[in-house]
C-alpha cells in the first residue's frame, strides 16, 4: 500500500505505474479543500481508499466518490456551496456512486454534512473500519474487482457481464 496525502496528486501517476503498488490510500484525514485529483482516481485500475476528516469542501465528496471504498473520521464537516459542487461535477458523480435521491439528499439538505451523513448514504464507512478493508483490498484478485466495477459504471449491462468474463478467462 501506498499512502498520499491531498497535495500529492503528481505523485500518482508514478504510484500506479509501480508494479509492488496493490492499493492507493489518500490520507485527507486533516482536511481537504480543493483537491486536484479526484477525477484522476476514477480511472486507476488499482484498489483506491480515502481517509477523510476535519474541515473539508466539496472536493471531500469528490474525492470518495472517485475510491474504491471512502473511510471518514468523526470529526468530518463537509461545506458545500454550488460553485464548487459543479467544479467537482458531483451532480454526476455523486448519483452514479450512491444513487440518486442520496445524492439529492447530500447536496440540497441544509447545513454542513458530517461523518455520519456520509456513512448512511453509503458513500463511506467509519474511519475505524479502515486497517481492515485496507487489508483486504491488497488481496490481488480484489484488483480484478475493481477494473470490473470502473467498467462496469460506465457501460451496458451486457458489455459488464462480457467483460467480466474476459477477466475470469485472463485469471
Amino acid at each position: 500500500m501506498v499512502t498520499l496525502k491531498p497535495g500529492d496528486g503528481k505523485a500518482l501517476r508514478d504510484v500506479v505505474r509501480d508494479p509492488a503498488t496493490t492499493v492507493v490510500h489518500i490520507d485527507a484525514s486533516g482536511g481537504l479543500r480543493g483537491a486536484d485529483f479526484p477525477a484522476r482516481l476514477e480511472s486507476v485500475a488499482l484498489p483506491t481508499v480515502a481517509t477523510v476528516g476535519g474541515d473539508c469542501d466539496a472536493s471531500a465528496l469528490a474525492l470518495l466518490a472517485a475510491v474504491s471504498l471512502g473511510f471518514v473520521a468523526e470529526d468530518l464537516a463537509v461545506s458545500l456551496d454550488a460553485d464548487t459542487v459543479l467544479a467537482f461535477g458531483l451532480t454526476a458523480s455523486l448519483p452514479a456512486a450512491i444513487g440518486a435521491a442520496p445524492a439529492r439528499s447530500l447536496l440540497l439538505g441544509a447545513g454542513p454534512l458530517d461523518a455520519a451523513a456520509l456513512v448512511e448514504c453509503g458513500l463511506a464507512r467509519p474511519a475505524a473500519q479502515a486497517p481492515a478493508a485496507i487489508a483486504r483490498l491488497g488481496d490481488p484478485s480484489v484488483a480484478s474487482l475493481v477494473r470490473s466495477l470502473r467498467v462496469a459504471a460506465r457501460s451496458t449491462p451486457r458489455q459488464a457481464r462480457e467483460y467480466d468474463a474476459e477477466l475470469r478467462r485472463i485469471g
